[in-house]
């Protein structure tokens, strides 16, 4: 499975290009699709326009969800096409599990989560049992989730268990850059996110989870720290946020991880077993 295939086609600075490139790579791969718009405004000059996966199973299940957007100017290959790749091949390859997932790709994550805000206010709660957001998922040899305290609930506590982490080179973290999983909060729906970062700043970011908000704020050096972690260089428009320094072997350890979780429950029944068994 050559799973950056279509990263250098998604890596691109101009968000129409970009935009057009992912529904290319969705009809080749034929994963069937809807657009969900809204109109350019104030808070989305260029409009949204989120792609939502055509779900192939009706019962209630896991949304799996990424930003499709980049910084202006950025071939936003880290931030964000690596994380597409990967849930393009876990869609294909779920979609012939017949499991009730759901697949999202979000506008304007960098401008406010524009996009996931859309897409909350209009869903079918009823239809999401939970959320799985992957930001940043192709560079680095360790896998970050940040449960939100939510790791626990049952529809996303494999991907938070200790052995499926273990297995992947994961760890469990307290803090990662608000992503779309954040848009959720208050639905009374669980949401994690995913990341793929360098071991070292696991030690920066165990730094920044004790640097609450606040009523003043985060402090001037909250900053500091974050400019100062390796992956910064991968995201945000930053020099390596380009295809050359995309790791496949980052974004097939996410992927590897992403189908263990799906497999792995705390009663060992398995999560794609159990949904295939009710959709037949």
């Amino acid at each position: 499975m050559n799973i950056s295939r279509h990263l250098t086609t998604l890596s691109q600075k101009d968000p129409d290009q970009r935009r057009k490139a992912l529904e290319e790579v969705l009809n080749q791969e034929g994963l069937s699709y809807m657009r969900q718009e809204e109109e350019p405004s104030v808070k989305a000059p260029r409009g949204i326009i989120n792609y939502l996966i055509n779900p192939w199973n009706e019962a209630p299940g896991l949304l799996f969800c990424a930003h499709h957007d980049g910084v202006p100017g950025s071939f936003g290959a880290n931030d964000n096409a690596a994380s597409l790749c990967i849930l393009i091949d876990l869609a294909k390859t779920l979609s012939a599990e017949n499991l009730p997932v759901r697949f999202a790709f979000f506008d304007g994550e960098e401008s406010g989560n524009t996009g996931s805000r859309l897409y909350a206010s209009q869903m079918d709660r009823k239809a999401i049992t939970g959320v799985v957001n992957l930001d940043v998922c192709g560079y680095g040899d360790t896998i970050a989730v940040y449960d939100r305290g939510n790791g626990r609930k049952p529809s996303v506590s494999a991907f938070c268990s200790q052995k499926v982490l273990k297995a992947h080179n994961g760890l469990l973290v307290k803090y990662l850059p608000k992503s779309d999983e954040a848009s959720f909060s208050g639905l009374s729906i669980p949401a994690i996110s995913i990341a793929s970062i360098p071991r070292w700043d696991i030690e920066y970011l165990k730094v920044l989870s004790g640097m609450g908000s606040g009523i003043l704020g985060r402090p001037p050096e909250f900053d500091m720290i974050l400019e100062q972690m390796e992956i910064s260089t991968t995201m945000h428009g930053g020099y390596r946020d380009s295809p050359e320094w995309v790791e496949p072997e980052a974004m097939t350890r996410v992927y590897d991880y992403l189908m263990d979780g799906l497999h792995s429950t705390g009663d060992n029944k398995g999560l794609l077993s159990r949904f295939s068994l009710r959709g037949k």
